[in-house]
């Protein structure tokens, strides 16, 4: 019974995301004199969303074990504009999909090694990727110039197979995230690395691993990037890496990881700050500052209750410990 309760017991940081999304949309929606709601509006929305959705179901699971990986947005440019290049210089445009994938893998993998084998802290690589990447994109970029898709891989971007795409991409890592090996071991490694290592967690296997996860990710980011834009730009991917996890912590999920690393939660905050910024547009506010503002301030406020909610959980699993392990002194 008690197993029951706890699994189906919804805290306050559990709620926040939901509420925070819900309250934004009746009042973009109420302001925008309905504008918000028709069909046009609500499918740009979804449209604006879906990159950093994707950049965000691999860097969630990296910031579920408390790391974070800031290099998402420049690997998603690298990618998108080698793939590009390669593609129609060899005559093979299919190239360009598993290309895309392949080389956004190839810096997650590298991400792994630095933080798993050599021990640097993720923010300092991640940090050091970002301008190491940035600045090869731009002489990348000085090389090739804007570079357009094949005209034949248009297909991809009809929106039945576009959706389709993203709607199973969505299927997997809401499966890895909380039903998988991967998923639980990240989020153990996030509430405590030295507990989940003494339990026998592999933790320098699953460091590797998510970083790979979150590479693999920006390529496939990369690809979606390539077909909404048209083909390749100097600014493709550009600041994608905060808008990413800005999103995520958004959505109520804790810098530190852990348990509080959900599926809806990133899903949740990737579209309240897209609606964001497409609901100032649409009331006359289109300026970034007024939206940075107040993307800065929401998420300050559900931060705050988040980490005050999960306070609160913890002081009451503790005083639960606490009294089961007295019970047995008692008992005898």
């Amino acid at each position: 019974m008690s197993e029951k309760k706890k699994k189906f017991n919804i805290t306050l940081g559990d709620i926040v995301p939901v509420i925070a999304f819900v309250v934004i949309f009746i009042f973009f929606a109420i302001a925008s004199k309905g504008k918000l709601l028709n069909a046009y509006n609500m499918q740009l929305l979804i449209d604006q969303s879906i990159q950093i959705i994707i950049l965000a179901c691999g860097m969630v699971f990296v910031i579920a074990q408390g790391s974070i990986d800031l290099s998402v947005g420049v690997n998603l440019g690298l990618a998108a504009i080698l793939s590009t290049n390669i593609a129609v210089a060899t005559g093979q445009s299919w190239l360009l999909f598993p290309l895309a994938v392949i080389i956004g893998t190839l810096v997650g993998v590298l991400n792994g090694f630095l933080v798993s084998t050599l021990k640097v802290p993720s923010f300092m690589v991640s940090i050091a990727m970002l301008m190491g990447i940035r600045g090869l994109n731009s002489y990348l970029f000085t090389i090739f110039s804007t570079t357009q898709v094949p005209k034949e891989l248009k297909w991809f971007n009809n929106p039945g197979v576009k959706f389709t795409v993203f709607i199973i991409i969505l299927v997997v890592v809401f499966y890895l995230l909380e039903y998988s090996r991967i998923g639980r071991y990240s989020k153990a490694i996030g509430e405590n690395e030295e507990t989940a290592r003494n339990v026998g967690i592999p933790i320098k296997k699953m460091k590797w691993i998510v970083f790979i996860i979150s590479g693999f990710m920006a390529g496939v980011a990369a690809i979606f990037s390539l077909f909404s834009v048209g083909g390749t730009s100097n600014q493709m991917g550009a600041f994608s890496e905060m808008k990413t996890a800005m999103a995520i912590f958004f959505g109520g999920i804790l810098v530190t990881g852990g348990y509080s690393a959900k599926f809806y939660k990133f899903i949740l905050g990737s579209l309240s700050i897209t609606l964001i910024v497409v609901g100032l547009a649409l009331i006359g506010f289109s300026a970034t500052e007024y939206s940075e503002t107040i993307e800065g301030i929401l998420l300050l406020a559900i931060l705050l209750i988040t980490i005050l909610a999960n306070k609160r959980k913890q002081k009451a699993r503790d005083e639960e410990e606490t009294l089961a392990s007295k019970i047995p002194e008692k008992t005898e």
